[in-house]
């Protein structure tokens, strides 16, 4: 205990108070228990919390071969090699790679001996169990504990050296969380500082059970789900970069900078959206109707007024969808990356930079609009936050309704069966169905939450049925008092002198030349290639967020390869990877070398 408070110290103050208090006798809800036998007994309900005779032989059980110990959990995030195709480039490598585990059993992956990747513990009840594992020599690629009360993680400083714990885990990737996950950031954090390699192999343990815990290990999967999406891809980047180029010289690019005295429901194809069509209804004179991608379609048929269809997909087919949901004159506010066929379907067309594509950085002195996927609804919703100060939610289920399809009826998509699909779990309703939610619907909600905290709107209701969104009100008969002048135009400040940045495909080409260099090198064993592809994607975020028109450009491709990479060479049984990674260099050299030449024909 004492060489823990110590290091305690020099580390978190905080924590070292609390095991100085426990040390000198100050508990009063758990404590550790010795009369011929070791236990934890809990002071205010008088039981022990492991079987009298048996926190011994519990805790051997527990640090046997985690990676094959039914009492432990791992998961994989349903990543698998699979070829994939449309995406030019990136599939070529990618398939390359799976051509190269074709004699491979790719569903059992083998990681060298004493290492463990990625662990989440959820209660450590006492924690000899991982004092253990270390004993027996184990290290962990990254560990994240949670303990769900101060006195418990105490009582675990008798049993754990932990100096020598955070020695056994990757730098900065042991993380600690005590009594409450407050801090939603720091668990983002944890998946995303390594994006790619916590993206894969998950070992889990929960010591004991408890509400909390379970809440904990939800958010916790909720996090390590989302953290599989949203990455793009080369191809997608060059898309939008070159449909960027061709409609700024065709639509108004706007500064949307100051604020609208009106409420904006921004409206989405949930299936919410039928359950509120009477709301929408009877509040349209009284407030700004923004309409996302699909829920046009919904809205025209029911004569509901849309004041603005917003839309930021780069699909070729984006414009017969619109044709087909009836647009008519509706005014277009769209990213700049839509394909420029759209911009000709209205007389009002706005375009606005959708932060987190390539094609928004390229323009001087323009800040792109951010938190816009990865639905067009989180967008919407980005670019209500800037206008407005009272927003209202409206079809933006971020999961699905039990009971419900997964678009409202009549959308665009057609009929669809009431089903929950197999990868769902459960979240927090906005109302009382029950609410299930996956990766990207989970992304999307978080995008508004972060939205909410970064334009700090004064009211943002939520009138749907779905999934809870923090930062919003519920609101479910929630009426407007008073008619609107929709008359905004003037707000609208229109960009006249547009600007590219100074040498965009230089950066571009030196990103690649600087990723070349990086590839010069041997990789011996599995957790030397861990480190590497930690390394690479650390680099590669840092290059989109100091040159983001560079950076995000090639940073979802090459991830989505190292991804590959990384599940290819766990296939395979031997801890000696080299000749193995020497093939997987050539693959990802080649993508690159591919890369340049499509940036070199591609921008002047």
């Amino acid at each position: 205990m004492l060489s823990n408070i110590a290091f305690f110290k020099t580390i978190n103050n905080k924590i070292s108070t609390i095991l100085q208090d426990a040390l000198n006798g100050k508990n009063t809800k758990y404590q550790l228990y010795f009369h011929n036998d070791i236990n934890i007994i809990d002071l205010v309900s008088k039981k022990f919390l492991y079987p009298k005779g048996y926190f011994l032989e519990i805790s051997k059980k527990l640090s046997i071969n985690p990676l094959n110990n039914p009492l432990w959990n791992i998961y994989s995030n349903n990543l698998r090699l699979n070829s994939i195709e449309n995406l030019g480039i990136t599939a070529n490598a990618i398939n390359n790679i799976v051509s190269l585990a074709k004699n491979i059993d790719t569903a059992l992956y083998h990681l060298p001996p004493l290492f463990l990747p990625q662990t989440n513990i959820f209660g450590l009840c006492g924690g000899l169990f991982l004092e253990l594992l270390l004993e027996s020599g184990y290290s962990f690629h990254s560990l994240l504990i949670y303990e769900e009360d101060p006195e418990l993680f105490a009582i675990s400083c008798y049993f754990i050296d932990y100096e020598k714990l955070f020695a056994k885990v990757s730098p900065k990737s042991c993380y600690i969380f005590i009594e409450s996950l407050v801090n939603k950031a720091l668990l983002n954090h944890y998946f995303y500082s390594k994006k790619i390699t916590n993206n894969f192999l998950r070992l889990e343990l929960s010591a004991f059970k408890s509400d909390k815990l379970e809440a904990i290990k939800n958010i916790t999967n909720e996090t390590y789900k989302a953290n599989a999406r949203g990455w793009g891809s080369f191809e997608d980047e060059m898309i939008g970069l070159k449909n960027t180029l061709l409609n700024l010289k065709k639509a108004k690019l706007i500064n949307l900078d100051s604020k609208l005295n009106v409420p904006i429901c921004v409206v989405g194809s949930g299936p919410s959206l039928e359950m509120n069509l009477d709301f929408l209804k009877n509040n349209s004179s009284k407030m700004l109707i923004f309409s996302c991608g699909t829920a046009l379609k919904i809205l025209k048929a029911n004569n509901i007024r849309v004041d603005f269809q917003i839309e930021i997909e780069r699909v070729p087919y984006l414009s017969n969808v619109l044709i087909e949901s009836n647009l008519d004159s509706t005014p277009i506010i769209c990213a700049s990356l839509v394909d420029s066929k759209v911009l000709s379907l209205s007389k009002e067309v706005y375009l606005f930079m959708r932060g987190g594509s390539s094609s928004s950085y390229i323009l001087e002195n323009i800040t792109p609009i951010e938190f816009c996927a990865p639905f067009v609804g989180n967008a919407g919703f980005s670019l209500a936050c800037i206008l407005s100060d009272e927003i209202i939610l409206c079809g933006m289920d971020c999961g699905y309704i039990k009971g419900k399809s997964k678009h409202s009826s009549g959308s665009y998509y057609g009929d669809e069966k009431a089903e929950i699909p197999k990868d769902c779990f459960k979240v927090k309703g906005n109302s009382n169905l029950e609410v299930f939610s996956n990766s990207i619907f989970s992304l999307s909600k978080e995008s508004f939450s972060l939205a909410i905290k970064y334009y700090k709107p004064k009211k943002v209701y939520n009138i749907g049925f779905g999934a809870y969104i923090n930062g919003t009100q519920t609101a479910i008969n929630l009426n407007l008092s008073s008619t609107i002048n929709k008359d905004i135009y003037n707000s609208f400040n229109v960009i006249s002198n547009i600007k590219l940045k100074d040498n965009l495909k230089k950066d571009m080409l030196d990103l690649i030349s600087t990723l070349k260099i990086m590839l010069d090198i041997e990789i011996d064993s599995k957790q030397e290639l861990f480190c590497f592809i930690d390394n690479l994607s650390e680099f590669l975020a840092k290059s989109s967020f100091n040159k983001p028109h560079s950076g995000i450009l090639l940073e979802g491709s090459i991830s989505h390869i190292l991804q590959n990479i990384l599940i290819y060479i766990l296939t395979i049984k031997k801890n000696s990877i080299k000749p193995y990674f020497k093939a997987c260099k050539k693959i990802l050299l080649e993508a690159l070398d591919s890369f340049a030449k499509e940036v070199t024909s591609s921008i002047n």
